[in-house]
């Protein structure tokens, strides 16, 4: 039986996957931004909104991933995609000139989403560090009575036939 998504979002992250997810974050998006160039122009009012919102949706997961729960991978994932697809506007906007540097802040945002991919469909932890078992739901026993009044080999009950 799949767990819901609230239950799946709470679940524990190994302690690992949380420091990767982490570090990628730092070092990946200090490597994007460093490599863009001047602008060419000011930026325009929905990209400093995405920007604002990308850095909420960052320290969000950062605190996600400090208690090692899926939902940080969660944002880190959303986080991701938005750096994506800020990426790919800043050209066409025209905030800055399209060049090789853009292919690097590419393959930094898309290796951000795809560490949080991977983090995502790595299996959750228990508090003992163990993977979680699902159990099958189980199924109740028929009471003691009911059970007599049916048996035909016990002597009580032929007798009240």
């Amino acid at each position: 039986m799949q767990p819901s998504t609230r239950r799946w979002l709470n679940e524990r992250i190994d302690l690992h996957v949380a420091i990767s997810v982490g570090v990628a974050w730092f070092v990946l998006y200090t490597i994007g931004a460093e490599l863009e160039p001047a602008p060419n122009r000011s930026e325009p009012a929905i990209g400093v909104a995405l920007g604002v919102t990308l850095v909420a949706m960052f320290v969000a997961a950062l605190v996600g991933l400090g208690m090692r729960r899926r939902w940080g991978v969660g944002l880190s994932l959303v986080a991701a995609s938005t750096l994506t697809f800020m990426s790919v506007m800043c050209p066409v906007s025209g905030h800055h000139t399209f060049g090789s540097w853009w292919y690097g802040q590419m393959a930094c945002a898309l290796g951000l989403v795809g560490i949080s991919l991977w983090a995502l469909a790595h299996p959750g932890v228990s508090r003992t560090g163990e993977a979680p078992r699902f159990e099958e739901p189980r199924h109740e026993e028929p009471r003691r009575e009911e059970s007599r009044r049916e048996d035909p080999r016990r002597e009580d009950v032929r007798d009240l036939r």
